[in-house]
């Protein structure tokens, strides 16, 4: 029934007008959309807001979207979109990676401000948004999270092409990597992340981002994940 009620969605939301302005969709069976004339990549998803919020533990509440063959857990959505498929995407639109983070940062990320963790991605500027059946317009990623720690009530997001292609676990066939295609701060490793947070600021709040369930579906629902390239910032 579970699979019914998945399949049943995602057919739905596949023949729902949402953000851009093709009516073609990813799917399960061909989750990656790249439209040329918008500089947008859709990406098919499955979206886990209660399993986000509470993943305890190294990396809980840090990534947004994750390849399904990675081995990056408990990210708000999963998708069968390979990392590198997604960075070679945007390179296809024009977008221009920064490349400027190095794995220590990730390395050093328990330390007192260490310069290199304190670090934050450069690259092309995006927009991003999730759009689900029963909003098939979709929302801005920054509104669909609460922080529960801090003053502000929406967390602070900056989108950037990271990059991050050349790691040597993307290099060898067949090797354990991450298989980040968007992370919520700044990361080595996710071909997108979070210009306005360093790697250290997730180690000083790690419960920075919390899933709003109150806007967002149940876990399991498909969703749609559109990142846009936008200009380059003056």
């Amino acid at each position: 029934m579970k699979f019914l009620l998945t399949v049943l969605s995602a057919v739905l939301l596949e023949n729902t007008p949402s953000y851009g302005q093709t009516r073609e969709r990813p799917t399960l069976v061909a989750p990656l959309l790249v439209v040329p004339q918008t500089k947008e990549v859709q990406i098919f998803g499955t979206i886990y807001p209660a399993r986000f919020n509470a993943a305890l533990g190294d990396e809980a509440h840090y990534h947004l979207l994750v390849w399904q063959g990675g081995q990056s857990a408990n990210a708000l959505i999963e998708t069968p979109v390979d990392d590198l498929a997604f960075h070679d995407a945007l390179v296809a639109l024009g977008a221009h990676p920064g490349d400027n983070l190095d794995m220590a940062a990730w390395n050093e990320r328990n330390h007192a401000h260490p310069p290199i963790a304190l670090a934050k991605v450069t690259g092309s500027p995006l927009e991003a948004r999730i759009a689900w059946n029963t909003k098939p317009l979709g929302v801005p990623v920054a509104q669909v999270f609460r922080q529960s720690l801090t003053p502000d009530p929406q967390p602070l997001v900056e989108w950037r092409f990271g990059g991050n292609r050349d790691r040597w676990f993307n290099l060898i066939p067949l090797a354990p990597r991450p298989g980040c295609l968007a992370c919520l701060y700044s990361c080595p490793s996710g071909k997108v992340s979070n210009a306005a947070l360093s790697i250290h600021e997730y180690v000083e709040t790690p419960s920075r981002f919390r899933a709003d369930t109150t806007l967002l579906p149940p876990d399991g629902t498909p969703v749609v994940v559109t990142f846009r390239v936008l200009p380059p910032s003056p």
